[in-house]
């Protein structure tokens, strides 16, 4: 009798492990894993911007979901605008994963403008919700369509067929594993300076040609940003070799000397420039004392493209060096090509700490300086650009060729018009300028991804001296104790997507594994006793 009661015990106990491992078999039934790309994370003068966390551990849903609150929003780019993107934010989205097309120079410049909208409504300010980009590939592409066109709890029309959803549909679950941002060991910037010096040994005065070369966008690895402002380094490195040839052949006469700059942090308030101006214009350096001598800062910022405008804080007066160098860049622009350069003047606010051009942080030093650039105001849509990836060589040769006749009859002092000092031999290289923005357009260069050896850096060290002299790279760390600006870590990552049942589906499970244990529990306690009934049956049967 107790042996019968043993094995009606073990049965009840094989069952209920048969059972939950049924019951609870794993809901992840594939897995995709892709390498992502983090949103832009800095501070600048203590106030902070872009994405604050890297947490990924949400459901999926697409982009047009009703609920998105702790969810992983999926969309393509140019799939929203920027009301939506506003509305996802403020929906307290978990995470939201943005595929780009891999190449994008397809895109038209439609899409590159709405996009644009939405890359500076993203980047105004910080937010908490983890945003990543991916490059388009048919298997997440995949997912994206079965997210977007499946069915779940969200897109459901009554309670019962939410219910429904949740046994015959599966989702997909976006999972990323990185450690939590931190602050850059030692946030750098880096510039790169070099002259070319008169042959005399009296002192000069001199003027600064500037251009920023590190690129801006919305996330550090896809920015390219080829003409803004790839073409600006890529016109002043032409520059450089023009008057080289001038500064070096015997019988001209240059009366002034000149300063080359390229700094970094362009589209962070400029900050490269601006700590290396701070820390020389009163010093008694070489490069200090060309400074105090400047009659003129010329800044080159995205050149590439057929209109040209000088921006300046005010219309220059008539006598005043400011004055002449306007005058030598449209004679030039006239002479050469028959065109014309546009003047915008925009007074410097002094109240923003955040500069709009570059020549501004020059301007309240009180030096007389302009900036040069295809766009017409300091607000224009795109210049906060990710995908700028094209300029138009033709138009780049042009400029290059006005500015290098512009200075160097600034510098020879030559008043009439109708002589070039530039021989015709002494022209602009497309091909170098073609290779130029290419390279410039292919090598990450985001300020957070600069490191003193990095292919930019290099390229600039070992080409600048071929032109002109006394070549050197700075670099400029942020404050430890108060830092003006701070980079972040964990910039790229990689993100995985398993097919799962729906979050809610585990409360199903759990009831069903729930109830199933109470059953597996009350027939244990049944057996043994129907046995006993069954062996007392049997007993009196026979008796």
């Amino acid at each position: 009798m107790e042996a019968l009661h043993d094995l009606g015990r073990s049965l009840g106990s094989c069952w209920s492990v048969v059972g939950l491992v049924l019951l609870c078999a794993p809901a992840a039934l594939a897995v995709h894993e892709f390498t992502a790309y983090r949103m832009n994370q800095y501070s600048l003068g203590g106030a902070e911007f872009g994405c604050k966390s890297n947490l990924v551990n949400y459901e999926a849903r697409s982009v047009h979901a009703k609920v998105v609150t702790r969810r992983c929003v999926l969309l393509n780019m140019g799939e929203v605008g920027v009301d939506r993107m506003r509305e996802l934010l403020a929906g307290k989205a978990g995470s939201l994963l943005i595929a780009v097309p891999s190449n994008t120079s397809q895109l038209s410049k439609q899409e590159i403008e709405n996009w644009n909208e939405v890359e500076e409504a993203l980047m105004e300010g910080s937010t908490e919700t983890s945003v990543f980009f991916t490059f388009q590939q048919p298997q997440l592409q995949a997912i994206f369509h079965e997210v977007k066109t499946g069915l779940n709890s969200d897109h459901a029309p009554t309670a019962a067929a939410a219910l429904g959803n949740v046994f015959h549909s599966n989702g997909y679950q976006v999972v990323g594993y990185a450690p939590t941002p931190a602050p850059a060991k030692q946030s750098t910037l880096f510039t790169v300076q070099g002259k070319l010096t008169t042959q005399s040994r009296e002192s000069n005065p001199s003027i600064v040609l500037v251009a920023h070369f590190d690129s801006y966008g919305i996330s550090p690895h896809l920015a390219t940003s080829t003409n803004s402002n790839g073409s600006g380094v890529a016109a002043l490195l032409e520059i450089a070799r023009l008057l080289s040839k001038l500064y070096t052949t015997p019988g001209s006469s240059p009366k002034y000397d000149i300063l080359f700059l390229l700094a970094g942090g362009g589209k962070l308030n400029y900050m490269a420039s601006k700590l290396w101006l701070e820390k020389r214009i009163t010093s008694d350096t070489p490069e200090g004392i060309m400074l105090a001598d400047a009659e003129y800062v010329l800044c080159l910022d995205t050149v590439g493209e057929k209109e040209l405008h000088l921006h300046v804080s005010k219309q220059p007066k008539e006598g005043t060096p400011a004055h002449k160098m306007l005058s030598v860049i449209q004679e030039a622009a006239q002479s050469l090509y028959n065109t014309s350069i546009n003047i915008v003047p925009k007074k410097v606010n002094l109240g923003n700490p955040m500069f709009s051009w570059q020549h501004e942080l020059f301007t309240v030093k009180r030096m007389a300086a302009g900036t040069l650039s295809n766009f017409p105001a300091h607000s224009a849509l795109g210049r906060l650009n990710t995908f700028d990836s094209t300029v138009n060589i033709e138009a780049l040769y042009e400029h290059s060729h006005i500015l290098a006749e512009a200075v160097a009859r600034y510098v020879s002092n030559v008043t009439d018009s109708s002589v070039s000092i530039l021989h015709k031999s002494n022209v602009p290289n497309k091909a170098l300028l073609q290779r130029t923005t290419e390279f410039l357009g292919s090598t990450p260069r985001a300020a957070v991804l600069l490191q003193r050896d990095s292919p930019v850096i290099s390229f600039l060290e070992q080409t600048l001296p071929k032109f002109i002299t006394e070549v050197m790279v700075s670099e400029l760390k942020a404050s430890k104790r108060d830092p003006e600006f701070q980079f972040f870590d964990q910039t790229e990552t990689r993100l995985f997507t398993y097919n799962v049942k729906p979050a809610v589906f585990d409360l199903f499970l759990a009831l069903a594994v729930f109830l199933y244990l109470a059953a597996v529990y009350l027939c244990v306690k049944s057996v043994p006793m129907l046995i006993t009934c069954m062996y007392q049956y049997r007993k009196l049967k026979n008796s």
